[in-house]
């Protein structure tokens, strides 16, 4: 009786470490694992970090262009009071006329009222297109993050692969599907951003191009920075769309193409193409 007990408590034991060990298999891979991995099959890995420092690299480029957003906004706020600060000049100024019966001062003062309101209007249109510029750049921002979190969902699923090929039993300590589900995740959020950079960039376009409209009306004396002319418009902004073959296997990590397929990638690798330089010169 005692022998039979024992032998039901091994196997129970047995029974509930197995499930406990089913349970517990390892969402990522090891450092120790991969330390195994003969240097001959870390092709795939070492390509996937190098991804990871781009995708990185990127994410830097754009935190920097959303601080200089920011900054616009504190420039267009100051021509805002600028501009009022001109209007209440100008009011008084006419009051003071109007006080002297001064028909030619009168007159002076009602135009140069006009010409201030026109400035407060241009100054508050910068406003605008410089708060739709901070909008996409934190959208940029968002996106470049997803793809850095992309980039090393790949690689983990490049740090299996390896492991795999090796015949390393540890492999199946190794939940594979929760690592596939975790790039798939992050493939369909940076897809989620990338829509939202389209729909910020339009709306950036658009202020910026109706300020540099209402701007150019305005006496060239009377204007506030320095500029682009009407001519930057969207066409000439970042986002090329479209795709073109790359490499099998290889990730799309570009903010700006609205494409995730492996085989796909950029139309090009030249960074120069997916610089809003137009829409980022607001000054």
């Amino acid at each position: 009786m005692q022998i039979r007990v024992l032998v039901l408590s091994a196997a129970l034991g047995f029974a509930v470490a197995c499930a406990h060990g089913s349970s517990t298999r390892s969402d990522t891979v090891s450092d120790e694992v991969l330390a195994r991995v003969p240097p001959d099959k870390m092709g795939g890995v070492n390509q996937a970090r190098l991804d990871v420092a781009k995708a990185k690299d990127t994410l830097a480029r754009e935190n920097l262009s959303h601080e200089k957003a920011n900054r616009y906004i504190e420039v267009a706020k100051n021509e805002v009071a600028i501009a009022k600060a001109q209007i209440d000049r100008d009011e008084s100024a006419q009051k003071a006329a109007d006080y002297a019966r001064n028909d030619q001062a009168t007159s002076q003062s009602q135009s140069a009222m006009g010409l201030a309101r026109q400035r407060e209007q241009v100054a508050n249109s910068h406003l605008n297109a410089a708060q739709e510029l901070e909008k996409y750049g934190a959208a940029r921002v968002g996106a470049a993050q997803k793809a850095v979190d992309l980039a090393n969902a790949r690689l983990e699923q490049a740090e299996l692969k390896a492991v795999q090929a090796t015949g390393d039993p540890a492999v199946n300590n190794i939940d594979g599907q929760a690592i596939a589900k975790r790039a798939e995740d992050a493939r369909v959020a940076l897809e989620q951003e990338r829509a939202k950079v389209s729909q910020t960039k339009a709306s950036a376009s658009a202020a910026r191009t109706s300020w540099i409209a209402l701007r150019g009306q305005l006496p060239a004396d009377q204007r506030f920075g320095v500029g682009g002319s009407g001519s930057d418009t969207a066409a000439n902004l970042s986002g090329q769309s479209g795709t073109n073959q790359t490499k099998t296997g290889r990730e799309n990590y570009n903010i700006d193409t609205q494409n995730t397929d492996p085989n796909h990638g950029p139309m090009s690798t030249n960074p120069a193409l997916y610089d809003d330089k137009a829409l980022f010169n607001l000054l």
